[in-house]
């Protein structure tokens, strides 16, 4: 279920940033025209909106599980015990419909407004908007170039309201709680190989033992040399450097990381074995400087998201939520909409 969870974000992410939530004024309807699916304290969530962010986000998902689902995916188990993927995507659609009517409420807080340029860029992506999605989706969605338009500057709005309350917030980040030094290692890996179909071949028990005999004879040369690169360069085997200190692996296997924690400064490991193949690592350093100034302005970025993500959180406290839910049940996830 990882995988799925990974597409799942990138899935919403890019619903957030390109297509979603608005006070919409579907196909020129008047507001007392219009249908409640929700009360955010004084301020309302129109079923039009929900109903157009549902659309755009089910066509993002049924692209971005297709490998996982069935021909019908939507009324699959999502997994972790969150219902079916029909569920699962509605709450993400309410859950970022309150973040970003509760961005927009507070604009006037921080004296945000959009300008005539921003406008004006929001009016080609609209038109682009329409031009590339597919006839059947944007009929769903009831799609119009005048709402869509009215969805991104009330999205555009509350990503300008985010950037100003992050960009207000400047966390304290100590050097020493960012340092970050340098491992480099290298992989003989067992795993077989792949051709340009995808088709995997397992490699032979020879070849196997022909591996283990590499890598240990690599592992020897680096130690005698003080220097991984340098016996990559003599036996033609690649050397990926990565930053890492006792909070992060940087990306490397958890067990290389751990190994050149344990290692002396400049140190080479003997053959560390995974289930990927055999890895050779050398801890290079302690302390990179330009990867450390790296990782506090990361740091800093981490925290102005917490920073926001807590904010949010208080505003949702004090701003009751009530869910129209005869209406919100008349918005069903059961065919797919894509082709």
């Amino acid at each position: 279920m990882n995988k799925q969870k990974r597409k799942r974000r990138i899935g919403v992410l890019f619903a957030i940033c390109l297509l979603v939530g608005s006070l919409l004024s579907s196909c020129g309807k008047e507001e007392n025209q219009r249908t409640p699916v929700a009360h955010l304290g004084s301020d309302i969530i129109y079923l039009e909106e929900a109903v157009f962010y549902t659309r755009m986000l089910q066509e993002q998902w049924e692209y971005s599980y297709d490998e996982f689902a069935s021909g019908n995916m939507w009324q699959e188990e999502f997994g972790d015990d969150q219902g079916t993927f029909a569920d699962v995507l509605k709450q993400d659609v309410m859950d970022t419909l309150v973040r970003l009517h509760l961005l927009c409420v507070h604009a006037k807080d921080y004296e945000i407004e959009l300008t005539k340029e921003e406008k004006e860029v929001i009016e080609k992506r609209a038109a682009s908007f329409m031009e590339t999605n597919t006839p059947s989706v944007l009929e769903a969605a009831g799609a119009t170039k005048e709402n869509v338009e009215e969805l991104l500057e009330y999205n555009e709005l509350a990503a300008k309201v985010a950037s100003a309350i992050q960009e207000a917030y400047n966390p304290e980040i100590q050097e020493e709680e960012a340092q970050v030094g340098k491992l480099s290692y290298c992989l003989f890996s067992t795993m077989g190989t792949y051709d340009a179909e995808g088709n995997h071949t397992p490699f032979t028990e020879e070849e196997l033992v022909q591996i283990q005999e590499d890598a240990e004879e690599f592992a020897l040369r680096a130690r005698e040399l003080g220097d991984i690169t340098a016996a990559g360069d003599e036996i033609s085997h690649t050397i990926i450097d990565v930053y890492f200190n006792e909070m992060t692996d940087g990306g490397a296997h958890e067990q290389v990381a751990q190994a050149a924690r344990e290692l002396e400064l400049g140190g080479v490991s003997g053959l560390i074995e995974t289930e990927d193949g055999y890895y050779v690592v050398q801890h290079v350093s302690d302390y990179d400087e330009e990867a450390t100034q790296e990782n506090i302005e990361a740091l800093k970025w981490s925290g102005r998201e917490e920073y926001l993500d807590g904010l949010l959180e208080e505003w949702k406290e004090e701003t009751p939520l009530v869910i129209e839910e005869d209406v919100w049940e008349t918005v069903l996830v059961e065919e797919m909409i894509t082709e």
